[in-house]
């Protein structure tokens, strides 16, 4: 609509395109042309960097400027008092029926209209009433004017503003109208044609009746056999009975329906949801039909989350098997960082975790942050060390949900793209491109020995690794995985999945050394020997007792991470016994530091010895317990206590000293007190 701009009437290029001119183009060639004319279309402004292309009205042709409409003229009364309610486009545009859905657009534009000139009509009477009665005239026919006034004002909306309103063009509809406008405000405007419920053919309770029908497992009916029992129902020829509340329906409350009718409705989207998965028990399949999926963004850093699952390669052996692996997949650089394989499933999951301990611990990595995986594998474990927080901080279990995992499109590129070009490659029956189907002669697909199938699988893995990262360039999948890992991974806990899927040995502590893999390891604190207090008071537990120990090892079969637990409660670490070489002429400085190493070990036993054995006094135990009165006695006893004098309490004889003199003739012995011994 033209408007005052700088003093002039003014027109935007979007009121002239395309209704006056057929492109922006060619209202541009027209302001061109007469630029330096001194008649033609002129520009105000320049339009771009936010502002607007402006026409000059007054410069446009007649017939331009009377469709558009001066603002200056008022040739109508009802523009005075006529303008577009912004309350109406908020309601409007808002409002939504009880099924959900809203108006739509032209619907909106309609009831605005309406309502804009509703609003209009309410202030020209206003208007009108304050000045008869200031005239001191009659109120009488004010309606009619007020019609006679709207109906004419049609022909000025559709010139300036390109629509038209849709109100009775009767008296009496006219006044009832304005009447419910001012009761029940916007709502009256809507017509009750709109989302009927009553006007369906098929009402809820209906609907409910077929789906129920629909929903038999054993026998799957189809639509039509669905519409035979229905219409057969509704003629009174059999009955139906609701097995849960064992309501008897009544069939004088249901319409007659066409085949057609009773298709489309057990076909929309709002029953299948409900009535296909009743009716089939394949979850996958449910879940792929009508289950949504989320959409992620792809995490930027390594170890942020790993995605594990088990897979078959498309190969058979000579015995026609098919071999067993278990990968898993870092998600960010898409770098397959632990794989393990076997002729089946059994103890292949728990060999996969400790395979992912060895490689991380090799690599000197923490455990990714976060585990993807299926639940049929892994529900077991949901309690021990797949609790979140023990081996992983997050863990997300999905329940035959192949899209819920990543790992599975990292799956069908080494099928499909990786291992489809060898001889022997199986392909799958239903798979949806052409070229992924069997062949003619499937029969003789070539069988292929054990060992050459998990050659052939480690060969693509490690191509796989190497080959380039998908989205960022320039760099391997292999290199953004070492070289881009998530700075605040936590340290990796292996005390809280060590009893789970370590090794368990029965052994005992003697003299501060245990017994672990057919050699000798020692009491140990974050890693390093113990020594210290620590070192005693682990000790004081284990020292001479059976215990059990768990550890888990190493790419190269040595001890990765070991722990003692007595009475099946933790007590301590425990870390290989370092071994310096017995030649001290052989000796490097490794062998130094295992040396200072047991010194310091030893040292901690002796000293805490030394400390006990100082703290201990001699004592003297004097019995002052009183004698028993010896009423019972042995006759012989007693004539040995007399001829031994063994019990006599008179004093001890004096015997007579010996002189010097008198050991003269003594001859001592030839031989030494060494040679007597």
């Amino acid at each position: 609509m033209p408007f005052e701009f700088n003093q002039k009437i003014v027109v935007t290029k979007d009121e002239l395109v395309p209704h006056f001119y057929k492109s922006e183009n060619t209202l541009k060639s027209q302001i061109q042309r007469h630029k330096d004319k001194p008649y033609g279309i002129k520009r105000i402004m320049i339009g771009g960097n936010g502002r607007q292309l402006l026409i000059n009205f007054d410069s446009l042709p007649n017939e331009i400027k009377e469709g558009l409409g001066d603002p200056r003229k008022c040739d109508h009364i009802m523009e005075r008092y006529y303008k577009v309610d912004p309350d109406a486009v908020r309601f409007f545009s808002m409002f939504k029926f009880d099924d959900g859905t809203y108006l739509t657009q032209d619907q909106q534009e309609k009831y605005i209209i309406n309502a804009s000139m509703l609003k209009s009509i309410i202030r020209l009477r206003e208007a009108r009433t304050n000045e008869r009665k200031s005239k001191g005239g009659s109120l009488t026919g004010i309606a009619q004017t007020l019609l006679s006034d709207a109906i004419s004002f049609n022909q000025t909306l559709i010139v300036k503003h390109r629509v038209e309103h849709t109100l009775p063009g009767s008296l009496p509809r006219f006044k009832a109208a304005l009447k419910a406008f001012e009761n029940e405000g916007y709502s009256s405007l809507i017509s009750g044609k709109h989302k009927n419920a009553n006007s369906r053919k098929v009402d809820d309770q209906t609907l409910k009746l077929l789906q129920n029908l629909f929903t038999d497992k054993k026998r799957k009916p189809t639509a039509t056999e669905v519409h035979e029992n229905y219409a057969a129902f509704i003629d009174g020829y059999i009955e139906v009975i609701n097995n849960s509340t064992g309501e008897v329906y009544n069939p004088k409350g249901f319409k007659k329906l066409s085949v057609a009718t009773v298709n489309n409705y057990l076909n929309s989207w709002s029953s299948k949801v409900a009535t296909f998965q009743m009716r089939s028990d394949d979850r996958k399949y449910n879940i792929d039909r009508f289950k949504p999926f989320y959409s992620f963004d792809m995490p930027k850093m390594a170890g942020s989350i790993i995605s594990i699952d088990d897979r078959q390669p498309p190969f058979k052996t000579l015995d026609g098997r098919r071999v067993w692996f278990y990968l898993g997949v870092d998600i960010a650089s898409r770098a397959i960082t632990t794989f393990v394989y076997g002729e089946s499933k059994e103890g292949i999951i728990l060999e996969f975790y400790r395979q992912m301990v060895r490689n991380y611990a090799e690599w000197g990595l923490q455990l990714p942050a976060e585990l993807e995986c299926e639940m049929s594998l892994n529900s077991s474990f949901t309690s021990t060390f797949l609790q979140e927080g023990a081996m992983f901080e997050f863990v997300k279990m999905e329940a035959n949900n192949p899209r819920g995992k990543y790992i599975e499109r990292v799956n069908e590129e080494l099928r499909y793209r990786k291992e489809k070009k060898y001889e022997g490659w199986i392909a799958r029956p239903k798979a949806l491109k052409e070229s992924n189907q069997p062949g003619i002669d499937t029969e003789k697909i070539k069988k292929l020995p054990y060992g050459d199938i998990i050659e052939l699988c480690l060969r693509e893995i490690e191509d796989w690794n190497n080959e380039e990262h998908p989205t960022e360039k320039g760099i391997s999948r292999w290199d953004y995985f070492m070289q881009r890992q998530h700075p605040d991974l936590y340290p990796t806990n292996y005390k809280s999945f060590i009893k789970h899927i370590g090794i368990k040995r029965p052994s005992s502590c003697n003299l501060g050394n245990i017994n672990l893999n057919n050699d000798l390891a020692l009491i140990a604190e974050n890693g390093e020997v113990a020594k210290g207090k620590y070192l005693i008071d682990k000790m004081s537990v284990i020292e001479g007792k059976e215990i059990d120990v768990y550890w888990i090892d190493d790419n190269s079969g040595n001890i990765l991470k070991a722990y003692a637990y007595y009475h099946d409660e933790f007590v301590c670490e425990l870390v290989q016994k370092p071994r310096p070489n017995r030649a001290r002429k052989e000796r490097s400085e490794k062998d130094a530091i295992a040396e200072q190493i047991l010194a310091a070990y030893t040292n901690t036993v002796e000293s805490f010895a030394k400390t006990q054995k100082s703290e201990i006094d001699e004592v003297v135990i004097l019995d002052n317990r009183p004698k028993p009165e010896r009423k019972f006695r042995i006759a012989s006893l007693d004539r040995v206590r007399t001829e031994n004098q063994y019990f006599d309490d008179k004093p001890a004889e004096l015997l007579p000293s010996v002189g010097f003199d008198e050991i003269d003739n003594y001859t001592p012995s030839l031989k030494s007190l060494k040679d007597r011994f």
